[in-house]
């Protein structure tokens, strides 16, 4: 694992974007040829679990919106997610919202599968991770400028496909500057499309009547432009109403999903709807079905 400076400065990378975007037809040859030998159906990385395989992709060039209320583990599952990638490509996970070590922490027993992760396992994470996951090492409001130039960084100078930016309350947005939230995920998207790699933008609900009540689309906080503009919405919302049954040693049916994951917009996929998951506490990891156990992650054998 590696991390990203906050006093690399970003704007300079974001200014390498002043150059043309006009090009010749024919610069798009191998586009066009994979176009064409994939009937125009692009393909993309998936999420960490079989059963969303055949519904979601997550393809070069778009933004994905990953929303909840407060506290329904959005950090959790886009790391679990970002884990998975890492086995292909190469993540940056900006999260000014949590420590490097905090993040890394849940991202390992993730992986191990359990809660008490012997030191040897540790190391062997951190090497596997150089070369596979970069981390902004920054805690505290970002300006926009600041993260779109990161973002640039990322994919001209280390090559990197998939960034999370966590969240968007912390990119330097007034909380009620609708048109700064619609200009900022805006860029985004064009940057985005322009470096073809895909961006995760985690972000918040607006207060509703219950945490009970599972939000949609017209819940997320801010401008309503930005789910228009993003290719992807996917929400996470706990059940909160199980979590306390628990809690007070009530009868609970063990069917009913801990976590549901509701693909509410895939703008090049068809496919659109609710996923149910079990909560596997030790590891930290969402599981597909209520009998699964921890996923294996392989990151090598352990010196």
């Amino acid at each position: 694992m590696q991390t990203i400076p906050h006093d690399i400065d970003f704007e300079k990378y974001l200014a390498l974007r002043e150059y043309s975007d006009v090009r010749q037809a024919s610069h798009w040859r191998e586009a066009l040829a994979d176009a064409f030998a994939n009937h125009g159906v692009q393909s993309g990385h998936l999420l960490p679990w079989q059963k969303t395989f055949n519904a979601v992709q997550l393809r070069p060039g778009e933004v994905s919106i990953w929303a909840g209320i407060n506290g329904h583990s959005k950090s959790l599952v886009t790391g679990m997610m970002a884990l998975y990638l890492m086995i292909e490509t190469k993540v940056c996970i900006a999260s000014m919202e949590m420590k490097p070590e905090k993040t890394l922490q849940r991202m390992v027993r993730q992986a191990a599968g359990c809660d008490n992760v012997a030191r040897a396992y540790q190391e062997r994470f951190m090497d596997w991770s150089d070369g596979r996951l970069w981390i902004y090492d920054r805690l505290d409001q970002v300006p926009t400028n600041t993260i779109l130039g990161l973002i640039s960084y990322c994919a001209n100078e280390l090559g990197i496909t998939h960034i999370v930016i966590d969240s968007l309350m912390k990119c330097g947005i007034d909380e009620d500057d609708r048109n700064g939230e619609k200009r900022f995920v805006d860029q985004l998207c064009q940057l985005a499309k322009h470096h073809n790699v895909h961006i995760h933008l985690v972000a918040h609900m607006r207060k509703g009547e219950s945490e009970a009540k599972r939000p949609g689309k017209f819940d997320v906080m801010g401008s309503s432009h930005i789910t228009n503009l993003v290719d992807n919405l996917f929400i996470i919302h706990r059940n909160k109403a199980k979590e306390e049954r628990t809690r007070l040693r009530e009868d609970v049916d063990e069917n009913e999903p801990d976590i549901t994951l509701t693909v509410a917009k895939q703008r090049h996929g068809e496919w659109e709807g609710v996923f149910n998951f079990w909560f596997h506490a030790p590891s930290q990891q969402l599981t597909p079905w209520k009998e699964q156990r921890a996923m294996n992650f392989d990151i090598g054998p352990i010196a």
